[in-house]
């Protein structure tokens, strides 16, 4: 498992060895480069596309908020940059309500992957994931972690367009996303060793993959989710490196427990109140304003980022895992001490809707990967 981590981490994070002049972003257009609508997801999207370039990477993320205080994060991938094509791999952690930090991974051969024709079923060893668009089920075990969760959604899950961001005038680097079990209420249990958990709460999942080197087309990351009894607020967003001109990729979205209210690429992140972060040695904002614009509506919260739940410096990770001087060597030149936190907190967000606003109570979590 280390190798292959070493190689993710390497492709994620290493500098790209050119830059170019600013080139053009198309975001979630559809397929005749009109701009994109709201879509439902076929089979088609929910199963892996499976590419042969090297830098192919496909993930199933999930986070549980649960109400007794515990968070669960899951990472279901499959890779090129692994010792084999199309490599499957899993990484999950579980946080306790005293901030006690559980975690394991795993990786496959491709031959232990399982996938039907006639639904959406994806089995990796002895672990699972299962459903359609709207229900997922997680059912994992690994080194005495599991997890056995239901997420299921307020309705059916979407895509903006064809669901890509396009790069390049050539669109030859693209990255997708879709978003199965929108809003989901989770329920099963969490296992940490000897202890079997019955949990309930709120989550989120996404399903992502790309054909680049990230480090090709984004800098920095900021994902949010907010959940209340009545709306939910998403987040996905990154800045641009130079040869993009430092453009923002956002896509947020508005949801009730119906429908998708809204989805858009206005979004605007301001990073606040920075301070030096020991662990990581990062200037990390302890406060984030996100402003949402859509017609007619429009939402925006300042969130109390500095309930930071879990930090990790993918540096030091790679330094453990590296046997030889050559390696650590290759690691020290050419990452520049990537790290990310993962924050949780109370908020409130200001919906403004028919010229009509309206203050709303909830929970969210936040999450800031530095790269460079």
């Amino acid at each position: 498992m280390k190798r292959f981590a070493l190689l993710i981490l390497i492709a994620l994070f290493c500098l790209p060895l050119s830059a170019l002049a600013d080139e053009p972003i198309y975001l979630f257009p559809e397929p005749d480069g009109s701009p994109g609508k709201i879509h439902p997801l076929s089979l088609e999207d929910l199963n892996p596309h499976p590419l042969d370039t090297f830098w192919y990477t496909e993930s199933y993320f999930f986070i549980a908020i649960l109400d007794d205080g515990h968070i669960a994060y899951v990472n279901l991938m499959l890779s090129n940059m692994g010792l084999k094509k199309h490599q499957p791999a899993l990484t999950f952690t579980i946080i306790t309500p005293e901030l006690e930090r559980f975690t394991t991974e795993a990786e496959y051969a491709p031959e232990d992957i399982e996938q039907t024709g006639e639904r959406f079923s994806l089995r990796m060893g002895e672990n699972l994931l299962e459903g359609d668009s709207r229900d997922m089920h997680l059912k994992l075990l690994h080194q005495g972690l599991g997890m056995d969760l239901k997420f299921h959604g307020s309705f059916a899950g979407y895509k903006l367009g064809e669901g890509k961001v396009y790069f390049g005038k050539d669109r030859a680097t693209l990255f997708y996303i879709d978003y199965p079990a929108p809003r989901p209420h989770v329920t099963g249990t969490l296992t940490i060793h000897d202890r079997r958990l019955e949990v309930q709460g709120w989550g989120y999942v996404d399903h992502c993959y790309y054909n680049a080197n990230t480090m090709d087309f984004e800098d920095v990351w900021h994902n949010f989710k907010f959940y209340s009894d009545r709306y939910s607020v998403i987040l996905t967003s990154f800045t641009t490196p130079e040869r993009f001109g430092g453009q923002s990729v956002s896509l947020g979205a508005i949801l009730d427990n119906e429908k998708v209210l809204c989805t858009t690429t206005d979004v605007i992140v301001i990073e606040k109140d920075h301070r030096l972060v020991q662990d990581g040695g990062k200037s990390y904002p302890h406060t984030l304003e996100l402003d949402f614009k859509c017609p007619g509506l429009r939402a925006k919260t300042c969130f109390d980022s500095s309930h930071v739940v879990e930090k990790i410096d993918v540096l030091e990770k790679l330094n453990k895992g590296a046997a030889t001087r050559a390696l650590k060597f290759l690691i020290n030149t050419f990452i520049t001490r990537p790290f990310y936190y993962r924050a949780e907190n109370q908020a409130v967000v200001e919906l403004t809707a028919d010229g009509k606003t309206e203050k709303i109570s909830g929970q969210a979590v936040s999450e800031v990967i530095f790269v460079r």
